[in-house]
């Protein structure tokens, strides 16, 4: 009896030790004369959890995402995330701007831009995404990134979390 208490235990741990949501950034720098202008995000989430809230966004059922539904999504599900800076960490003071939900090949698509509110120079710019609470997966590869902007990507190991840098050159 011992065993199976010790067994479940255990189990529970690993329930709150792993991401629930798994999301792929892609990421797009624009700039003008040697400063970033805006930074484009793109966030594509895991089948799982775009089947999920995808039966709670597209409340018609039309299988996209309307203005309405747009607006009660980036109130009620995006703006929350801004506790947590986004999941995505810049140096200096940003403002959130361009938000649209969408809903591609089944999955749900979020894509907004970071805005800088001072001159801040594309050179050394470096963005880092993560979740601490290791309950969502940002998942950054160099595929994900198009343009031809010089940049590296690093792995950020936090120990108890994991995440990307993406600095650029």
């Amino acid at each position: 009896m011992r065993k199976i208490i010790i067994c479940f235990l255990l189990f529970t741990i690993y329930l709150y030790a792993h991401p629930h949501t798994f999301i792929n950034i892609y990421p797009t720098l624009i700039q003008k004369d040697g400063y970033v202008k805006y930074l484009n995000i793109k966030w594509i989430l895991d089948e799982m959890t775009s089947s999920m809230l995808i039966m709670e966004f597209d409340q018609n059922g039309n299988g996209k995402i309307d203005k309405n539904e747009n607006d009660y999504i980036r109130d009620n599900y995006f703006m929350s995330l801004q506790d947590y800076s986004f999941y995505t960490y810049i140096k200096g003071r940003y403002k959130i701007d361009n938000f649209q939900a969408n809903i591609k090949d089944n999955k749900i698509e979020y894509n907004f831009r970071f805005i800088p509110l001072k001159k801040t120079k594309v050179k050394g710019f470096k963005i880092e995404f993560y979740d601490e609470d290791f309950f969502v997966s940002m998942q950054l590869k160099e595929k994900f990134i198009t343009q031809k902007i010089p940049h590296i990507v690093k792995d950020l190991d936090g120990d108890w979390f994991f995440g990307y840098i993406l600095i650029y050159k």
